[in-house]
């Protein structure tokens, strides 16, 4: 008998230890690991697994899940991490925050319903400022959440959209705080971006120069340097060196990544801005037009590739043709076109 109660002593502690560790985290590398969420802040992620604690810096974890999420929460993660941002939102938006369980569990929630509807706006499906005041409202309510840095960069995203420059290059400025190398280097890429989209040349060089000089310790980081050289390329064209970035542009193409289709966007349209700058609006027509028919899942270089598009089937004396692509703009893109 004394044997039996102990044997349901143990099952009861171990069931018991078990149904005490059901967090999940998902870093970008490796298996899930399964325990108690501690401690979720900007800068590091604790984790008790097992009785030991185990720390993450946020940037390399790809989602956690935690007990007591609803449904909705669960698959509005999953849709966000696939792209699928007006399916997040239809999941998300069901979601009564106020009877969430677990701090923790409302503040990701709030993320992410920020995030989709903020990637909505950066797709022309939603209101930008509207969109914007929503991921502030987030930082403001979570300043040292795990998805700061997220955050921070989608306001970036959405600033650079809205025109204004300054704030957006501030809000890129954050990356370069975060213990992450990988963001570190996106910081001096998207501030040498905005100072590109400013005409500010000899800054923009200078900062994308940086991250193209790099020697990368990962595949993120070899990412960042494909887009910088994509942008030397454009500054390189501006400068009036078309050769030089056609150069540039074409050893990019040789290498470049077939599943990466955002860096082929940005690519063929610095193809297109190379040949503009050769004088040769035939080529920039068919750089161009690589984008618009391969790459139209990405918005800020199809909205690019569709703008030059109208200007250039008009240069080349067709109207026609010139109009379609103003009206794929304006349907596709209502809060972008302008």
């Amino acid at each position: 008998m004394r044997c039996i109660c102990f044997t349901l002593l143990l099952v009861c502690v171990g069931a018991g230890t078990v149904q005490g560790q059901t967090d999940r985290l998902y870093p970008t590398e490796g298996e899930a690991v399964i325990g108690r969420t501690k401690s979720l802040g900007k800068n590091e992620i604790v984790m008790s697994v097992g009785g030991k604690d185990q720390t993450f810096t946020p940037s390399d974890v790809t989602r956690i899940l935690f007990q007591g999420d609803p449904a909705e929460l669960t698959r509005g993660r999953e849709l966000v991490l696939e792209g699928q941002y007006q399916q997040a939102f239809d999941e998300l938006k069901k979601i009564d925050v106020a009877k969430l369980s677990r701090e923790m569990i409302k503040a990701d929630a709030e993320f992410y319903l920020a995030d989709v509807q903020g990637q909505l706006a950066l797709s022309g499906q939603g209101d930008l400022g509207a969109a914007t005041k929503n991921v502030i409202g987030f930082v403001q309510a979570h300043p040292d959440s795990w998805h700061f840095y997220a955050a921070t960069r989608l306001l970036g995203d959405l600033a650079k959209a809205i025109g204004n420059y300054d704030k957006a290059a501030q809000f890129y400025g954050y990356l370069g705080k975060s213990p992450s190398r990988e963001l570190q280097i996106e910081s001096v890429y998207q501030i040498g971006m905005i100072k590109l989209l400013q005409n500010e040349l000899d800054p923009a060089l200078e900062a994308l120069s940086k991250v193209a000089g790099l020697k990368p310790s990962s595949a993120g980081e070899r990412r960042l340097q494909t887009f910088a050289k994509a942008g030397i390329a454009v500054i390189t064209a501006k400068q009036g060196q078309g050769k030089e970035a056609l150069d540039m542009v074409n050893d990019l193409i040789v290498q470049l990544n077939p599943t990466d289709t955002q860096a082929a966007a940005a690519i063929y349209n610095a193809q297109g801005a190379s040949y503009q700058a050769l004088g040769d609006d035939e080529g920039a027509l068919l750089a161009y037009l690589h984008t618009q028919l391969s790459y139209s899942t990405h918005a800020a270089e199809h909205v690019e590739a569709l703008k030059q598009l109208v200007e250039l089937w008009n240069k080349v004396g067709k109207p026609d043709r010139a109009a379609q692509a103003r009206g794929e703009l304006q349907q596709r893109y209502p809060g972008l076109s302008g």
